[in-house]
Order: structure tokens, then sequence, then C-alpha cells
């Protein structure tokens, strides 16, 4: 199971992850800022975006003793977009936006009053600084009291407002836009120009330091604005190195442009790999989980899915302009529109860019010599109703899938992952005979049945899950295989959100098959199981896996399963001798997060 799961996994992160070091494309989904108000007067509409749109919900608080919020999982468009109607609402409202940004977990809040109703509100940093000046204190804790609703006037909501626009009025002039700019209530696009391209330089951080907010241009990073957002004072100021207005550019706006050329390759064909325009977009020091730029364009160039490749929500988290280096994330989409890194959080994927010596922004890839994720995980282990001979009542498991791909099939022994909830220690896992993917060696206690049996999920109780925090870090460390192991490399990963509680697991929507047959016995056959993927994941791969008993020989078939539900072809051919012993299905898919939710049916 976890062989065909892991190489397929691998086709995508490689191909997601090459396109994404290719690629960089506008920060966020296109047109429609605010979207066009419904004809009625109680539909208050915005976007919802913090350098590419929020990938995720929104939810409403409003003045009246109700239980709060008052509306939840109002969703937010993929170009961030999003629209409620507060129809029987108390006003002022406060609004909550919460979900991904370049793979890590965001929360961020604005507020309307009753003049604002069929109006624009924004949902971005910029809106949610306001509303913790006006707080003074933990946004939510204060919000959760109604009596503090009453504070969210429209003269506080604007007077926070021009304090904060006359603190970024440089910034703002440099880029192109008014001094007095309304951020809460301006129209925009998540896309890169306007508003959005001045907050893909320009970043608002409110987690490092409680109490604090600080804004900087990533262009000028040495130069940083501190907010006390319990007192208003402010201290530094932005720097505005780099900004420039759209005329005569930004390194940014230099990366959109490669992203944008780089996609015109596979807009209606496949590109020769060997293309001298298209090797210019790389570095010579281009590496990308183990592979170079002639693997990786080997690899996005084998087949006619990779037409129709476009790249979104381009944001670059930071540039070393001494370095020539930037750090950024970007959603690969199929011709479907698609994601192609669906069991990454949000969709997006991570990379590095290289300015040469001509000052041409390349492609630099993650530089990583092995595919390394942490993810959240569950599964769902049950009986294939017509294996008549599987008696194990149906069970779950919670935790966190520790995955590592030796595709380049580097000298790699071994890795040893730590952070919250897990061992001390760590967990290590060991290089698998014959296989790219790494299995668990460590014995977990918590589960200690599961120690060797060739998997890399990480069973975790429900004290261990707590300790994992929005947002938690994981080292993961890589060693060589000689007899005394040299470290090879350290990757650090994010984990934006904690594992489902065991409490909490059955109840966990999972995907499911239906249209299974007995594998025991089996030769070559045509296999066409029908499948569901429940709304809130996104379907990834629905499998068939066959053994044999005494010749230790095995099959591994998979498909797409992409969309909401459909049926499959999984065509087995027969073992050398004889037919297959026993197998199992299997059906795979992503939460919003990148977490992998599955059921495994024996």
């Amino acid at each position: 199971m976890q062989n065909t799961f892991m190489r397929h996994a691998r086709a995508i992160l490689g191909f997601g992850a090459l396109l994404a070091i290719a690629a960089l494309t506008g920060c966020g989904g296109g047109g429609g800022g605010g979207g066009t108000v419904a004809a009625t007067s109680t539909v208050i509409t915005g976007t919802a975006a913090a350098g590419a749109p929020v990938v995720g919900y929104v939810s409403v608080r409003d003045s009246s003793a109700n239980p709060q919020p008052v509306k939840t999982n109002i969703p937010i468009a993929a170009n961030g977009n999003y629209s409620v109607d507060v129809a029987g609402l108390t006003a002022p409202y406060a609004f909550l936006a919460s979900g991904t940004v370049a793979g890590k977990t965001v929360s961020l809040y604005s507020a309307a009053t009753a003049t604002d109703v069929g109006k624009t509100i924004n949902i971005t940093p910029f809106t949610d600084l306001m509303i913790r000046n006006i707080a003074a204190t933990a946004v939510d804790t204060y919000l959760s009291n109604p009596a503090n609703m009453a504070n969210l006037t429209t003269a506080n909501l604007d007077a926070q407002r021009v304090a904060l626009t006359t603190k970024l009025a440089p910034a703002l002039t440099l880029m192109g836009l008014s001094a007095s700019i309304d951020l809460l209530r301006a129209t925009f696009n998540a896309d890169s120009t306007g508003l959005d391209r001045f907050m893909d330089a320009v970043k608002v951080d409110t987690t490092t330091t409680p109490g604090k907010a600080t804004i900087k241009n990533i262009l000028d990073a040495a130069n940083t604005l501190v907010i006390d957002t319990t007192t208003g004072a402010a201290t530094g100021a932005l720097g505005t190195a780099g900004l420039a207005t759209s005329a005569v550019g930004t390194p940014l706006d230099a990366m959109l442009a490669g992203t944008k050329a780089f996609s015109a390759f596979f807009a209606t064909r496949l590109p020769n790999p060997a293309d001298p325009a298209l090797l210019a977009m790389f570095s010579s020091t281009f590496l990308d989980n183990g592979q170079n730029t002639a693997a990786f364009l080997t690899d996005m160039t084998s087949g006619p899915t990779s037409i129709g490749l476009k790249f979104t929500n381009l944001v670059v988290d930071s540039v070393d302009t001494v370095a020539g280096t930037a750090q950024i994330h970007l959603t690969p989409l199929n011709a479907a529109g698609v994601t192609l890194a669906r069991d990454m959080p949000g969709g997006v994927i991570g990379m590095q860019m290289k300015k040469n010596a001509a000052g041409a922004w390349q492609m630099d890839g993650n530089q990583r010599i092995a595919g390394v994720h942490v993810r959240t995980t569950a599964d769902k282990n049950t009986c294939n109703p017509t294996n008549t001979a599987c008696t194990m009542a149906t069970f779950y498991n919670t935790g966190l899938d520790l995955w590592i791909n030796n595709q380049a099939a580097l000298a790699i022994g071994s890795a040893v992952v730590t952070g919250p909830g897990l061992p001390a220690g760590g967990v290590t896992l060991a290089a698998q005979v014959n296989q790219t993917w790494f299995s668990i060696s460590t014995i977990n206690t918590s589960n200690p049945t599961c120690t060797g049996c060739g998997t890399n999920h990480w069973n975790m109780t429900d004290t261990e899950i707590a300790s994992v925090l929005a947002n938690s870090v994981y080292t993961v460390k890589l060693y060589s295989n000689a007899a005394t192991p040299v470290l090879m490399a350290t990757y650090t990963e994010v984990v934006p959100v904690k594992p489902v509680l065991n409490a909490a697991k059955a109840a966990l929507a999972y995907p499911s098959i239906t249209g299974m047959v007995n594998l025991a016995g089996r030769g070559a056959a045509t296999l066409t199981p029908s499948w569901t993927v429940p709304a809130g994941l996104s379907g990834d791969t629905v499998a068939v896996n066959m053994w044999q008993t005494g010749t230790n020989a095995t099959l591994n078939v998979w498909a797409n399963a992409f969309s909401a539900s459909g049926t499959s072809t999984l065509a087995i051919t027969a073992p050398a001798t004889g037919t297959w012993t026993s197998g199992n299905y299997w059906i795979s898919g992503w939460d919003q997060y990148g977490g992998r939710v599955m059921t495994n049916y024996q």
C-alpha cells in the first residue's frame, strides 16, 4: 500500500516542485476583488487575502446576545472573494478569515458597521491590525464579549485606518497607490496588481511577539515599523528600498513575469526539455527533492497532462538582496484548474529563486537532496465487504505522516524527525530495499504493534496531539548509509494544524470505495471500483495492492480520484505463476491543510 502511495506522491511533488521552481505566478487567483454586490442591500462582499487569497472560510460575529459567531463556514473563493448576507444580524459586525496562505495558517480579522452593508469590506493583515489596535488585547477574547462589539464604530475604524495609512504613506505612493487609500473598503483584485501588489511586498507579523505588530518591506527587511497593539505606540519606520511603481517594477514583478513566461511554454503543448530558452529559466545550482534541471524537466515534459499547466497565488516570503535569493510559494494548477500539490497546505509549493549575474531571477528549486514532508494523517481500516475471510473490526489511526523519498537514489540511510508530540529523541526512519521511501523503525510506545509494519505513519495519543500547535515546526535530519552515519542535510517542516483527536477520529469524513470484488485468488483482471470523496477533502488516488504468498510478488495499481465521485479502471496483471493470494483497496484524499485522510479496505 505504502509503496504505491509514495510513488504517486513523488510524482506529484517532484512535478509540483518543478513547476513551482520554474513558475512564479501572480499573487492571487484573478479578478473580481470585492465581487459584485447582490441586489439586496444586506450583503457585504470583499477580498480575503494576505499576499495571496486565503484558502479557507469566513465567520461572522454580530452585536447581539446570540451565541457567537452567528455565521460560520462562509467559503472564500479561489480568487479571495467572499460574500455574506447580514440580514437579521445586529450591527456592527466582526469578520474572521481562517485558513492558510503560503502553507501556513492565518486568522485575519476585519469589521463593518451598518453603513458598510451593501458595500465592500476587506479582510487582510492591515484590517486585522486595525481590529487588534481597537481591542488592545487578544482579539478573540475581546470579541467574545458582545459588549465590546459596540466599540467597532465607523469613527474608531476610520481612526485606525487613517493612522495606519499615514504610517504606510511613503511606501504606498512608491507603489503607485494613493497615500489615503481606504485599506478597509477599497475594492481590489488578488492578482498582484494595485493593493494586492503592495501586500506582496509589505508584510505584517502579529504572531512572533505577543502585543506587537511588525510591518516590513521584504525588499528592505532591515528597516521595520513596530506597532504596540496594546497602546498604539509606534517605533521605527517602514523601509522603502526596492519599491517602485508598476512602470518601473520591483524584483517581485520580475519574478511574476518569469512565472508567466514559464507557463507560456506549456500553454498548448509540451516543450522540448532541451530548449535553450526554457533552460535559461533555471539556475546552474537548481536542485529540487534531489532532481537537477535535466531530471526535473524530463519529468515535467513526460506526459500530456502537463499541457495547460499554470501557476497562481505567488507569495514571496523573503528576499535576501545580498545573496540574491528569494523564498517563494505558489499554487500549480493543471488545465482543469485542479491543484497539483494536493498534499500540500492550501495546495501550494515552496522553492527558491536566484538572481544570476545578468540580474535575471531563475528557478533554483527547494535545494533539498530528497523529498521531505511532515503532515497530519488519519486513516480508516475496514473489511472489503466481498472478502468473507476478513474478520477484523474497523479501526482508525491518527497522527503524523513522516514522508522521506530518496528519488535521486543518494546514499541516504536514515532520517530522524523531531518536534512537538514526538519522542524526545525523535522518530527514526530507515531506507527500504528496492524502494525510494523510508519506513519508521522507532518503537512507538503509544502503538507498539505498528513497529516494523512498513509505514511512515506515526500514531499519536491525544496528549501528544495537544502539544502540536498551529504552524508547529519539525526538524528532519538525513544521515548517510555509512557504517558511521554522517549528517547530510537538515530541513524544517511546518504543520499548519494539529492531527484530529483520537476521540474524534471515527467521526471524521473519510473517502470511500464501492463496487469492490474479493481480491484473493485473482489472476489478470480489470477492476472498476466506484469512489466518493466527502466535502472538505480533495481527492487524490484510488488504488489496489496485490500480494502472492511464497514468492513475495507484489503489484500496485492506482488511478486519480480528483473529483467528488467517479469510477476508475484498474488493470490487474497475473503474477508470473499462479494467482494473487490476497490484496487490498485504498483511497486517499487531502484536507485544506495538506493532511492525508485515507481508507484502507482489507
